[in-house]
């Protein structure tokens, strides 16, 4: 005889999961931006700000350097075209945006649980992983961060799309497998990993019994993969020509594989709830120790031996080995073995990954006697839950975001030279100038602290020792912003000659920089060259042209021109 609570569940759709994720990230409708990409990319992004015909179809189809730079340097139109939307809807206020990201993550969470039953028909597996998916703390990132619009808004179109194949695989109709290729081209164009859904489509194919004949299945699975490459192929030309996608990392192909079964063991840490979730972890290279990789060797390898057991036929085909084939279907653009990318981890990498150990957990525990699955799945979801609830606070601010981010890896010289940034910026000079001198004692000599330090020095007005900091940052290619600042530091001296080097040097090392450009019509117009200044002027417009400075500095050359 089943008891009410049985009844209950198999009565109520799995779908209501997605209330849950509402309820759990409703506070985050109260917090603002983050300078974590926040500022550029959406609060100060003129072009999505300011929605019109012309900035619709530049977002669709200008592939220049400067215009894909402006949207986060790379081709997702979709993404944009939503957060333009958000801002025609909601205008300044920052909750719409946020309402949209909490509503979206709900969706994706109410669309998993719906396509666990719809693939497996068993609703408390479906209950189950839907609840282990929206509680689980590694989704706080995506669901949290404004700027990851696209994964939240790709992952949501990719499951809809996926539902909507799983309908069409069993209820045959050309209007479901039009409309699922469809919702697969929006969601590469929201993000591009997303690509990976055509290999998850023919996992399903694998794993779900249709009454279509394959013909009709091939047809389907060659015209879903190719919808998704249409946008794929324009947002791999604009990575590549923006320095996203970067040569393999480590001396050769054998440093990136062990940099994948590194990172591969930092992830299942993380899904199996062992943190701390930060917006960066120590990484590098060709040092990995064994015991920091050989985990993620071992289960990456026997999870290529279970899925391929699975089908040769030697294991059924179930739940638990769908969802080992999910997590490395949508590992594998994040891996580093098939497109090095510039971040070695991140949550967000593998936050609708996780959604495939998820759902083989919960098979698992489901064949075990309740007297075990219950605890144990109860356990779990509190344990998600209660970290979800003291890892959301962590975005709630950009002080609290990159204190965490120091705590949790002590070398991540860009979290301390924002925290310098921000107590410069709030009258703190004591406190700023901690923050670097700290950090540089986890990276000692590193180029970005020392240039903070010749910033705080140059505010204060001592601009000898702010002179000697920023030519010990001036040291390398990435340095380029300091060779920009030496210039203007060399120019307050009167050191014109070094101040015109320093300048050309920065525009040398980085001439799409309009900072970079504009440091050097700065010093060129101080020292007379106005041809110089103008041209560098006008460069720097070209570049960010929603820039005041930049403006003004192009107006003066106008005037000069019609003076003459």
């Amino acid at each position: 005889m089943k008891t009410s609570a049985t009844a209950f569940w198999e009565r109520v759709h799995p779908a209501w999961v997605g209330l849950l994720a509402f309820l759990l990230y409703l506070r985050t409708l109260g917090y603002g931006f983050v300078a974590y990409d926040d500022p550029w990319l959406l609060r100060d992004n003129v072009l999505l700000r300011n929605g019109s015909f012309d900035s619709v179809w530049r977002v669709l189809t200008d592939l220049s350097w400067e215009q894909r730079y402006r949207l986060g340097a790379e081709y997702l139109p979709v993404r944009d075209l939503s957060v333009m939307l958000d801002f025609a809807i909601y205008g300044d206020w920052i909750g719409g945006l946020r309402l949209t990201q909490v509503l979206l993550f709900s969706g994706i969470c109410a669309l998993l649980a719906t396509l666990t039953l719809a693939l497996f028909r068993n609703r408390a597996l479906a209950w189950l992983t839907g609840i282990l998916f929206t509680t689980h703390p590694i989704h706080v990132e995506a669901a949290s961060w404004l700027s990851e619009r696209k994964g939240v808004l790709g992952s949501f179109l990719l499951c809809s799309s996926l539902l909507v194949a799983v309908s069409y695989l069993r209820r045959g109709g050309w209007g479901r497998a039009a409309l699922a290729c469809l919702l697969f081209l929006l969601a590469v164009g929201s993000k591009a990993p997303g690509i990976a859904g055509a290999g998850a489509l023919v996992l399903i194919m694998l794993w779900v019994d249709s009454a279509l004949p394959w013909t009709r299945r091939a047809i389907f699975a060659v015209c879903y993969a190719l919808s998704g490459l249409l946008v794929f192929a324009v947002s791999l030309r604009v990575s590549r020509m923006m320095g996203i996608i970067v040569p393999y990392h480590g001396e050769g192909f054998a440093d990136t594989l062990l940099l994948f079964f590194e990172v591969h063991t930092h992830y299942l840490k993380s899904m199996a709830y062992g943190g701390p979730y930060a917006i960066a972890y120590p990484f590098q290279p060709g040092h990995a120790e064994l015991g920091r990789w050989l985990l993620g060797a071992i289960a990456a390898l026997s999870g290529v031996g279970a899925v391929a057991s699975s089908l040769f036929g030697r294991w059924r085909r179930g739940a638990v080995t769908f969802g080992l084939a999910w997590w490395l279907i949508f590992i594998a653009p994040v891996s580093h073995l098939l497109v090095p990318l510039q971040n070695y981890a991140a949550d967000r990498y593998i936050w609708l990954a996780g959604f495939g150990l998820l759902l083989a957990l919960s098979a698992a525990l489901l064949k075990l006697p309740r007297v075990a699955s219950v605890p144990i799945a109860a356990t779990l979801i509190a344990v998600g839950t209660a970290w979800t609830i003291v890892q959301t606070p962590v975005w709630s601010s950009s002080e609290a975001l990159f204190e965490n981010a120091v705590h949790v890896m002590p070398g991540n010289v860009g979290g301390w030279d924002k925290l310098a940034f921000m107590a410069a910026k709030r009258d703190e000079p004591e406190l700023a100038w901690s923050f670097p001198v700290e950090g540089l004692r986890h990276s000692p000599g590193n180029w970005r602290l020392l240039h903070r330090q010749g910033l705080l020095l140059s505010a204060d007005g001592k601009i000898d020792a702010a002179i000697e900091a920023m030519e010990r940052a001036a040291s390398t290619p990435e340095s380029h912003k300091a060779y920009a600042n030496l210039a203007l530091l060399y120019l307050r001296r009167g050191d014109r000659a070094d101040a015109l080097r320093a300048a050309e040097e920065a525009v040398r090392l980085e001439a799409r920089s309009a900072s970079n450009q504009r440091a050097l019509g700065i010093v060129a117009y101080g020292i007379g060259d106005s041809g110089t200044a103008c041209r560098a002027f006008e460069r720097a417009f070209e570049l960010d042209p929603h820039d005041q400075d930049n403006q003004k500095n192009l107006e003066l050359c106008v005037r000069q021109e019609e003076v003459r």
